[in-house]
């Protein structure tokens, strides 16, 4: 059940660009009569003790007042997503506070505001926010256990997802299901820890075949519809951090000031990295349990290189 929740936007922690974007998507959301009745938008009010989704800008003039307001949250009950409006570093910010919620404006529209509305206060980030069931043109859901074959993985896999999918974008596609299923299987499956993959520069997973037990099978599910497409991977070894998705993406950005990323040179990170700018990049994670990362990501001839786009839930 839907809490009854707030979404806060006070001119000391918010740009007037960032409030008046949020305010005319929430106004259009209510009139398409899209969003629950237990949201209210609230203008330069807020009590801690609500449910609160705040946005924030970072820049200097309200860095010290956002840190003051860090001080007080309790972030079981409060969220923050921070939106650049340009170039601006955010990193330092999200990693000492551990946010991992980062939405550029201008990937910020109605259908990004209401998925964020609706995963933060579920607080269950996955595909159906995104996807009506109405609009869905294909959905399945697989399971990869057993002796399973690294060859053409995902070709041989999806083949009745890919074969839906218009030709320009199957490679795209492909890449991006690749990352992300590798990534399931080496942290998941082959326990191979961030230090490891930090100092090796070998691929994670350099075998023909795998065998997944059973207790370790990555579950994977996709989605389509007539813009979109979804993929959320499952696994089951719970080693992802926020920390280490921050620091990741971190070494493979360009901030204002810089021209090249900090970890051009880096083994791992570019993947996570890449996929941040391809689509909305959503992690639920729990430490020991589970890692479950999800890409939303538009069907578009061009895999162009977008603005960030990351949320992460700890449960």
């Amino acid at each position: 059940m839907k809490k009854n929740y707030n979404i806060i936007l006070v001119d000391e922690f918010c740009s007037a660009t960032v409030r008046e974007q949020i305010i005319r998507l929430h106004k259009k959301l209510e009139e398409s009569g899209s969003l629950s009745q237990s949201a209210t938008l609230k203008l330069n009010s807020f009590d801690l003790s609500d449910n609160n989704l705040f946005f924030v800008t970072l820049s200097k003039n309200k860095e010290l007042k956002l840190r003051n307001l860090m001080g007080k949250i309790n972030f079981k009950t409060n969220k923050v997503v921070i939106v650049p409006t340009g170039r601006e570093n955010f990193f330092d910010f999200a990693m000492e506070y551990n946010i991992c919620n980062v939405i550029h404006i201008k990937r910020l529209n109605e259908l990004m505001l209401l998925g964020v509305l609706n995963d933060f206060f579920d607080e269950n980030l996955n595909l159906d926010s995104f996807f009506r069931k109405e609009e869905t043109i294909f959905e399945n859901s697989y399971s990869l256990s057993g002796d399973v074959s690294m060859l053409r993985l995902i070709e041989n896999s999806f083949a009745d997802f890919i074969n839906k999918i218009q030709d320009s974008i199957k490679n795209t596609f492909i890449i991006n299901c690749h990352e992300l299923v590798t990534n399931a299987i080496a942290y998941g499956v082959l326990g191979i820890t961030a230090y490891t993959r930090d100092q090796s520069d070998k691929s994670p997973i350099s075998y023909t075949n795998i065998h997944i037990p059973d207790g370790k099978k990555v579950e994977i599910r996709l989605m389509l519809n007539s813009s979109l497409y979804g993929i959320s991977v499952k696994d089951f070894g719970g080693l992802l951090t926020t920390k280490r998705i921050l620091e990741r993406i971190r070494r493979q950005s360009v901030v204002a000031g810089e021209t090249i990323p900090q970890g051009i040179e880096d083994y791992t990170g570019r993947g996570l990295a890449i996929l941040s700018h391809h689509g909305l990049l959503m992690f639920t994670l729990k430490q020991g349990e589970f890692t479950e990362v999800t890409l939303i990501s538009r069907l578009e001839t061009a895999a162009m290189k977008k603005p960030i786009s990351i949320l992460a839930t700890e449960l």
